[in-house]
């Protein structure tokens, strides 16, 4: 009897101490699923779009520049500037429309980039480009630049229309005419390789200083977008994600520096990724501030992502 009453209490003891291990199962899962999901921080994204970005731009001011110089004249065939590697197609007129088509195949005059493609300059007929208030549209068709230093391609398609703000053109600073402003609105789609098209955007206002061969451009941005204000550009950056760029503080660029920024602050954020950076122009190859007339070869990425942070120096020649 001894050995049955042993038998019969054993099940209960069972029962009792599976359910307790099963309430301390389920306690323990519930406290798991209560802790946050740790989200990894990458800031690769913001590396890549703060370089595109300013290739993009460098590569549109370039042609806005080309086309304040092709139409410095007096707007006939035998004044017009044409930049080193590019022919005129055709001029043709549109109802009250100008239209210069120009081709480009060969190296930039700075030889830092090769051009292939070509772009359609419009400005309506019996205007003075150095009038204030004048416009002028810009029409990139299959406008490929390859970066001669790094062989990095893009392919620009789209429209740019330039505003002349204060009158005067570029080519006149340092003859009478102190500073020229622009206001760049410019809605295109850039192509990378082995990428679909990306569409990006720009307000840019450019002030103008100095002289022909040694001009400095100071660049703002004047746009509003996905509630962002003071935006210089908004789009899709390589991962199809929204990014937003603004100016914090006017970055400036030299002539005699081609043009790369050499000051100023500019905040990029993508939003979806909760990714934030802070790039800073102004350093050289010892990650430290330039002096003088030296030119930069490198500018500060200050990142955030997810309370995690760093600091980043990223070479300037993938700026072009």
């Amino acid at each position: 009897m001894y050995y049955i009453k042993q038998c019969s209490m054993n099940p209960r003891i069972f029962i009792k101490s599976f359910v307790i291990i099963l309430l301390s199962a389920v306690v323990m899962t519930a406290c798991k699923k209560d802790e946050p999901i740790e989200v990894p921080t990458d800031s690769t994204p913001v590396q890549q779009l703060s370089q595109d970005d300013s290739s993009v731009e460098y590569n549109v001011d370039e042609v806005i520049i080309d086309a304040g110089d092709i139409l410095s004249g007096n707007f006939g065939l035998k004044n017009l500037n044409l930049p080193c590697n590019s022919t005129l197609e055709s001029v043709t007129v549109t109802n009250d429309t100008v239209n210069y088509h120009i081709n480009y195949n060969g190296q930039n005059c700075s030889q830092s980039t090769h051009r292939t493609g070509s772009v359609i300059i419009q400005l309506k007929e019996d205007t003075d480009w150095s009038t204030p208030g004048s416009f002028l549209l810009v029409e990139f068709i299959d406008y490929k630049v390859t970066n001669i230093f790094n062989g990095i391609t893009m392919t620009i398609n789209g429209t740019s229309s330039l505003e002349n703000v204060s009158g005067g053109t570029i080519q006149e600073l340092g003859s009478g005419v102190n500073t020229v402003i622009n206001k760049n609105v410019a809605d295109v789609m850039v192509t990378f390789s082995n990428l679909s098209a990306r569409e990006w955007h720009l307000s840019k206002l450019l002030v103008y200083s100095g002289a022909p061969g040694s001009l400095v451009l100071a660049t703002n941005g004047f746009g509003n977008a996905h509630g962002y204000n003071s935006v210089l550009s908004w789009g899709k950056d390589r991962e199809d994600k929204v990014f937003i760029s603004q100016v914090a503080e006017s970055v400036v660029c030299t002539e005699a520096c081609n043009f790369v920024p050499r000051s100023g602050r500019q905040i990029y954020s993508i939003p979806v990724d909760n990714l934030t950076a802070t790039v800073t122009y102004g350093y050289n190859s010892n990650n430290e501030p330039i002096s003088g007339a030296e030119c930069p070869t490198h500018y500060k990425l200050e990142w955030n992502q997810h309370g995690d942070s760093g600091i980043i120096y990223i070479p300037l020649t993938g700026n072009k």
